[in-house]
């Protein structure tokens, strides 16, 4: 279910938004892969709309509160996409207004020590604390 499943459920996820469905991602996902499924949803949609940003944080929002994704599969999913942020802005614009969105569906706005984590692989780590407080 690994690789292929995430990709699948990633691509069903967008064209259905249906949460309820989603909510079994996380469960069907061994704890040591949901950070590739964080990774995935949070690549997609940093290059795409706003609604897609917000549909994603809410799922994440809720797979915290439920405790499907724990901050450490939060944080190792969201990592690559933070260091690469400076690029993908380039092209998308939004792009760090979208992660913002992201970062605090999953409760990681509210975890300074790991946002620092975060923010120290970027070129300007600073940025990345002011679009997420603001």
């Amino acid at each position: 279910r690994k690789k292929l499943g995430i990709n699948e459920d990633v691509k069903e996820f967008f064209s259905i938004r249906d949460l309820d469905e989603a909510d079994e991602y996380f469960t069907a996902l061994t704890e040591e892969h949901r950070f590739r499924l964080v990774g995935k949803l949070v690549s997609l949609a940093l290059d795409s709309k706003e609604s897609d940003a917000r549909l994603v944080a809410v799922f994440f929002s809720r797979s915290s509160s439920q405790c499907e994704c724990s901050s450490d599969a939060f944080e190792a999913g969201f990592t690559p996409m933070v260091e690469l942020l400076d690029d993908i802005a380039i092209d998308a614009p939004k792009a760090f207004e979208y992660m913002a969105v992201m970062l605090k569906g999953a409760g990681l706005d509210k975890d300074e020590e790991r946002l620092k984590r975060m923010a120290e692989k970027m070129m300007d780590s600073d940025k990345l604390f002011h679009v997420v407080s603001s």
